[in-house]
C-alpha cells in the first residue's frame, strides 16, 4: 500500500509542478518571450542542423533562462505575499537580484547563440547552403525527437495558459 501512495504523491508533485509553469507563462510577459524564443531557437538550430554538440549548449542555455524565470517569478511572488503593497529596501533589493540572475541567464544564451548560430546562420545567408542531416546518424534523430517533443510541449503549454479557468462549484 505504501507504494501505491508514494506512487500518489509523486504524481501530485509532477501536477502541482506544470501546474507552477502553466501560471507562470500564463501570468509572466517575460516567460511567454522566453518561451517563444526558445521555440524559434529550436526551430533554427533544426533548419540549419546545427552540429549535435552545439545542440547540448542551445538546450542547456533554453532551459537554463526558463528555469531562472520560473525562479525568479517564485521569488516575486513570495515577496509580494510577505509585504504586499508596502515597499521594503530588502524586498526590492530580493526582486532586483532574481531579475539579474535572469539576465545573466539571458545574456549567457545571447552568447551561446552567437557561438553556434553565426556561423551556420552566414553560411545559409552566403550560399543557401545548410548542413545536410544524414538520419543515419543518431545524433540528428535524437535531436529531431526533442525538438519535435519540445514542440508539442510548448504548443501544449500555450493552449492551457489560455484555456479559460473552471469555475470550481462548491
Amino acid at each position: 500500500m505504501r507504494n501505491k501512495n508514494e506512487w500518489q504523491r509523486l504524481k501530485r508533485s509532477f501536477f502541482y509542478a506544470i501546474c507552477g509553469i502553466r501560471e507562470t507563462v500564463k501570468t509572466q510577459r517575460n516567460m511567454q518571450i522566453h518561451v517563444i524564443m526558445a521555440l524559434l531557437v529550436l526551430l533554427l538550430g533544426w533548419f540549419l542542423a546545427i552540429p549535435k554538440g552545439d545542440v547540448l549548449l542551445v538546450f542547456f542555455s533554453v532551459f537554463l533562462v526558463l528555469i531562472l524565470e520560473t525562479v525568479n517569478t517564485a521569488i516575486e511572488k513570495a515577496v509580494d505575499l510577505t509585504i504586499g503593497d508596502t515597499f521594503h529596501p530588502l524586498a526590492k533589493a530580493a526582486k532586483d537580484a532574481a531579475a539579474g540572475a535572469v539576465l545573466f541567464g539571458a545574456i549567457l544564451s545571447v552568447l551561446v547563440g552567437i557561438y553556434v548560430f553565426l556561423e551556420p546562420l552566414w553560411q545559409f545567408i552566403q550560399n543557401g547552403e545548410r548542413r545536410v542531416i544524414h538520419t543515419e546518424e543518431w545524433g540528428e534523430i535524437a535531436f529531431l525527437l526533442i525538438v519535435a517533443l519540445m514542440f508539442i510541449f510548448v504548443v501544449w503549454l500555450l493552449v492551457e495558459c489560455f484555456r479559460p479557468e473552471k469555475k470550481e462549484e462548491d
